[in-house]
């Protein structure tokens, strides 16, 4: 309820004394006329972001990204800010470290990449771009870095989904869900459509590829292993998640023929607490629930509450295919 409070009284000062907007503006002329110049690594980086607040995919097509390369020779590391983690002024490489302390995608990244892949978590881009660089690494891929202009990027990969492309969307925060103008689409190499499949309306906006919405086979769960056929059988769901783009993984439910009896979303980041949790079992016992379906993201802090949730809890899995010709455009790009 705090940070609902506190994230309210932020977005309408900044509706009020949109100062950020001057800051964005003038941030951008300035790299942009060459007035500051990006810090280099030895390293080859590719950033993947977006221009909206959170829910395009990222983390997933990092994933994608890095275990590509991986699998074609190169060394490769990646970095990742560790959103929601407990002291965001920490810098590390990611070992043992539990959601708390490296943030839910840092754990993602983890579970989902080969083990040689080493993860750096950091705020300064450029100082985990170093620590990577002097680690071996021959390329680092960098999760949400878009708007880092301080650390100078040999490819730049920009994602849009569909809710960034239409009414509202296409402002500037707190007037609309942009990090930065629209304009600033110019500036990235490759720009993909994500989640493609869930929506009808056609792109007005550049798009080099489009990437549809997949789901891995296999879902997380805390019991016996099931699998999305499982799940579709299942009555009685209640799908829970804490991310950037809700309506989305509504939207994906929908789309694997996940039918659902209640939904319950919380702030993107969220770190789930024992009340939650009790909050959660009220809504379990008042609409009668017997699953519960959320995204990794989620689970990587559900599962420790696993044995105090009173129904199984499941997770659907992303998976992006990068496809032929967006890998050999990353190729070429590097080469």
């Amino acid at each position: 309820m705090l940070n609902v409070i506190r994230n309210s009284i932020i977005k309408f000062f900044l509706f009020v004394l949109p100062i950020h907007i001057i800051y964005v503006y003038l941030k951008n002329f300035l790299y942009d006329k060459n007035l500051i110049s990006p810090i280099k690594v030895e390293s080859k980086i590719i950033c993947i972001g977006n221009i909206s607040l959170g829910g395009s995919g990222k983390t997933p097509l990092t994933i994608s990204v890095a275990s590509f390369l991986k699998k074609k020779g190169f060394s490769v590391g990646v970095v990742t800010r560790g959103h929601g983690r407990n002291n965001i002024k920490n810098s590390f490489f990611l070992n043992d470290e539990g959601w708390k302390d490296a943030g839910d995608e840092a754990i993602i990244l983890k579970n989902n990449l080969d083990l040689s892949i080493p993860i750096y978590v950091s705020s300064d881009k450029v100082l985990a771009a170093k620590e990577l660089s002097s680690f071996g690494c021959e390329v680092v891929v960098v999760d949400d870095g878009f708007q880092h202009r301080k650390l100078y990027r040999d490819i730049d990969i920009l994602l849009l989904s569909p809710k960034n492309q239409e009414g509202k969307s296409l402002s500037m925060f707190p007037y609309g869900t942009l990090r930065e103008p629209i304009s600033c689409l110019k500036r990235s190499d490759i720009v993909i459509s994500t989640k493609s499949n869930l929506s009808n309306n056609p792109s007005s906006l550049r798009e080099d590829f489009v990437l549809d919405l997949n789901f891995k086979n296999e879902v997380l769960c805390s019991g016996t292993s099931k699998t999305l056929g499982d799940i579709m059988n299942m009555k009685n769901i209640l799908s829970l998640c804490a991310i950037g783009d809700p309506e989305s993984f509504k939207k994906s439910l929908e789309l694997i023929n996940i039918r659902t009896t209640q939904h319950l979303s919380f702030q993107d980041h969220h770190p789930f607490s024992k009340k939650d949790v009790a909050a959660i079992n009220k809504t379990i016992d008042d609409k009668k629930i017997d699953n519960i379906v959320c995204t990794e993201k989620d689970y990587v802090k559900l599962k420790d509450f696993k044995n105090f949730i009173n129904a199984p809890l499941y997770a659907i899995v992303l998976e992006h295919s990068l496809g032929v010709q967006l890998e050999n455009e990353i190729l070429g790009r590097l080469n």
